[in-house]
């Protein structure tokens, strides 16, 4: 824990999500700041799209750095669903001076989140049926403490077309289809469109349930949080 949990929690929120891959390749950061949701596109291979959507287009290390100035500034704490997020700042802090960003806190609602259920919502969440109906083992297993499973604690469920696992093959996909069109999104098919549509929806669900959770975690214990914040960097 960087700071004092109670003090921190009562800062302003900036919620995030970035949609990546495995080999480090940064597709888009989905935030909320207040009541106000925004995507920002962070592969240049999806220029089309962000034109389509009026979305900004960045790196991942200018869109990250102002993101982390922005809350420096307001004296903001990120909150995101594991370490994940935490994990890219660390890989871009190679590009910038971290040591600017020391005292931003993070804060990671997983970890709130398994507190809380196994003092509130054991009984409720042991109930619940796989996310995916018909998936092994593994994938049951895997998915179990996913946002999107624990979100069905809440009245805040993800889409039908959620789909966990696919984001990054649907991105790259489109990626792939505008490379191949000069950019142009309207020259994509039904289906490349589809796919785009159901990345950018799945990045919105993973953001707009963050400040749910958080909220419904809060009203039973703000005690959950005391080992789920740490320094940014």
């Amino acid at each position: 824990m960087c700071q004092n949990y109670l003090d921190v929690i009562k800062r302003p929120h900036i919620y995030i999500d970035y949609e990546s891959n495995k080999a480090g390749n940064i597709y888009l950061l989905g935030y909320q700041i207040e009541e106000t949701f925004s995507q920002i596109i962070m592969d240049t291979r999806l220029q089309g799209l962000a034109k389509h959507h009026d979305f900004k287009i960045t790196t991942p290390t200018e869109g990250t750095y102002k993101l982390l100035n922005y809350a420096k500034k307001t004296g903001s704490v990120i909150v995101a669903y594991s370490e994940a997020e935490r994990n890219i700042f660390g890989e871009l802090s190679n590009f910038f001076d971290s040591s600017e960003f020391h005292g931003v806190p993070y804060l990671n609602i997983l970890k709130a989140a398994k507190k809380w259920i196994s003092s509130f919502k054991s009984d409720e969440f042991n109930a619940l049926p796989p996310f995916t109906l018909g998936a092994n083992q593994y994938q049951a297993s895997r998915l179990r403490r996913a946002l999107c499973s624990v979100m069905r604690l809440t009245s805040f469920h993800a889409p039908t077309d959620y789909a966990p696992g696919n984001t990054t093959s649907r991105l790259n996909a489109v990626a792939n289809a505008l490379l191949m069109r000069n950019h142009n999104y309207s020259n994509l098919t039904p289906t490349q469109k589809s796919k785009a549509t159901k990345a950018l929806k799945h990045n919105k669900f993973d953001v707009e349930a963050l400040p749910i959770l958080f909220n419904a975690i809060h009203s039973d214990s703000v005690e959950c949080f005391s080992r789920s914040i740490k320094n940014c960097f």
